[in-house]
């Protein structure tokens, strides 16, 4: 192979390298994990190491803050009696979580040939979520603005659902609408954060009356609905009525003929 062709080839070659090189750097680095919490319960925080013969010293600290070790394992500083450290598979468990035990853990090993890379866990503690859903006031009746409101104003989600049917809609707010005669609609807002999930409904009509209070003029669904049902109301009972005086005068026919028969 000639120096030029050689010349080329390492161009080529030596961009694919250095991408696959930093590939594999990039592999081999992993984000520290999250673990989450409720405020109030407990939480387990993983050492990502196993219990070794050689290992000669553990410490969790929390900030600049030692909080565990092998000769604590019940916890210092704010987190007295708070703690509690696993000897065998170095875990850190934190009882009665509170929102400010939120930040990055490390965990340190010590061997009799020296110090292990510290192992971080980052802890997020969430308050369990509540939610409520209210109608925003309106004098409409049949369209209604409904808000879904929860104690909490960050990493919340929410969805909606109409009786059983989920609708499309994930924000706090709702925009309702029945059509006229629709009673007892029931809509629920789900709330929900990295660590609990709440559920509120409210049930919304459209009374006929309302509707026909409401509207601009011409005649609504609900009136024509209504004739609609009593005329055929008075229809069917006047139907049955026929019928019946039908049945009875041709009865009596009947019987003033067998008479005139006997008696002649």
């Amino acid at each position: 192979m000639s120096a030029h062709r050689r010349l080329l080839y390492f161009s080529y070659e030596l961009p694919v390298f250095i991408l696959l090189l930093g590939l594999l750097v990039a592999s081999s680095v992993s984000a520290d994990p999250v673990v989450n919490g409720i405020v109030g319960e407990s939480v387990v925080l993983p050492a990502g190491f196993s219990q070794q013969s050689d290992i000669t010293g553990v410490e969790w600290s929390f900030g600049p803050d030692v909080i565990a070790n092998e000769g604590n394992i019940n916890g210092t500083k704010q987190f007295k009696d708070r703690v509690h450290l696993n000897r065998r598979d170095w875990s850190l468990t934190i009882n009665l979580l509170r929102a400010e035990d939120s930040g990055e853990y490390n965990c340190a090993f010590e061997t009799a040939t020296g110090q292990l890379p510290t192992h971080a866990v980052i802890l997020r503690v969430y308050e369990k979520i509540e939610s409520e859903v209210t109608r925003k006031p309106s004098n409409e009746t049949c369209h209604a603005m409904l808000l879904c409101t929860t104690n909490q104003r960050e990493n919340v989600s929410y969805r909606w659902k109409r009786g059983d049917q989920d609708l499309p809609e994930h924000a706090g707010i709702l925009e309702a609408s029945l059509s006229p005669g629709e009673r007892n609609v029931t809509f629920t807002c789900i709330a929900s954060n990295p660590v609990s999930e709440a559920t509120a409904s409210i049930r919304e009509s459209c009374d006929c009356i309302a509707f026909v209070a409401e509207s601009s003029g011409g005649v609504s669904f609900c009136v024509l609905k209504t004739v609609l049902l009593s005329v055929g109301l008075v229809l069917m009972i006047s139907a049955v009525i026929g019928v019946h005086v039908r049945d009875c005068t041709h009865t009596k026919r009947n019987v003033r003929r067998h008479r005139a028969a006997c008696e002649t």
